[in-house]
């Protein structure tokens, strides 16, 4: 939301959605986030291997 972009409620869900910001999933491959471009959307799918560290890689390419 700091960045300008409200993620769509999914509760009880570890995926968020981005609406809009499917066109970065290349960039944010290249540093090693592994994201998918769901009809425009930016899908980010966590899981118990992942860390805040990688929370915090995501928002830093999305900040630039």
């Amino acid at each position: 939301r700091s960045l300008g972009h409200q993620p769509v409620d999914a509760p009880g869900s570890a995926i968020v959605s981005v609406p809009g910001l499917g066109h970065r999933q290349g960039e944010l491959g290249e540093a090693g986030v592994q994201v998918s471009d769901r009809a425009g959307n930016l899908r980010a799918a966590f899981h118990v291997y992942n860390t805040a560290a990688d929370v915090d890689r995501l928002l830093d390419v999305l900040a630039g």
